[in-house]
């Protein structure tokens, strides 16, 4: 397979997200979707998980998954319900996802079911519990991750952290921020500090340690030419 040279002037497009995987197979990198990370026990070596939080932007819900088929490799992505920013069951949203899903991708829920509670006085646990029950009607879920707009306004992360028990009746078998997972990984991002940066290490410094990585991305910064194309 030809590599592909990770350009310093577009750290977010496409191509340089390509270069990052492709660095991680030449580096002999065993790629897995959360749900199978977890099924293989956790393992702290040689595993990179491609997690995406799929915020906003329907029109690109799929730029990572059209690179990762390139390169015949899967990942996560956490997909919302209740939310201002898209509708997960669109005709321009679900035929892609539900595409990836068949071809061995994995879908989850991505939510801050807690803020939507605050917001319509609808019971917390009733606002997770539909939000579930609506997105396992077209995909096939066992995990999820919480959401946190830029404002940080409020985080179901501690209530899920809390009510464990709950989160199994429910259905849900694995949250994204277990320590089972954290624990494992190096845990690698991109983020706003001010500016669109990698918050703590670079994917390339991660995969020289050798060490699992957690790589999580966000479709709606990352772009095919330029930061401004029409998307």
């Amino acid at each position: 397979m030809k590599n592909i040279k990770n350009p310093s002037s577009d750290l977010f497009s496409v191509k340089a997200y390509k270069a990052i995987i492709q660095n991680a197979l030449d580096n002999d990198y065993i790629f897995m979707t959360i749900k199978d990370f977890l099924k293989n026990g956790s393992p702290k070596e040689k595993v990179f998980i491609l997690r995406h939080d799929f915020d906003k932007q329907p029109e690109t819900c799929d730029i990572f998954i059209k690179a990762e088929r390139e390169l015949n490799v899967r990942s996560t992505t956490y997909v919302r319900v209740a939310n201002n920013d898209y509708n997960p069951f669109s005709y321009i949203v679900y035929p892609k996802l539900k595409k990836a899903e068949e071809e061995g991708f994995e879908i989850g829920l991505h939510s801050n079911f807690v803020e939507y509670s605050k917001f319509t006085g609808i019971p917390i646990e009733d606002v997770l519990t539909s939000e579930w029950n609506a997105l396992s009607a077209f995909f096939n879920l066992e995990g999820m991750s919480c959401h946190r707009d830029i404002n940080y306004a409020y985080n179901s992360l501690p209530w899920v952290e809390e009510n464990e028990l709950l989160l199994k009746q429910i259905g849900i078998k694995y949250q994204a921020y277990d320590k089972k997972i954290l624990d494992s990984v190096l845990y690698v991002n991109e983020g706003l500090n001010p500016h669109l940066c990698w918050r703590s290490i670079s994917p390339q410094e991660a995969i020289k340690t050798g060490k699992s990585i957690c790589f999580l991305t966000h479709n709606h910064w990352w772009y095919n030419e330029h930061p401004f194309e029409i998307k």
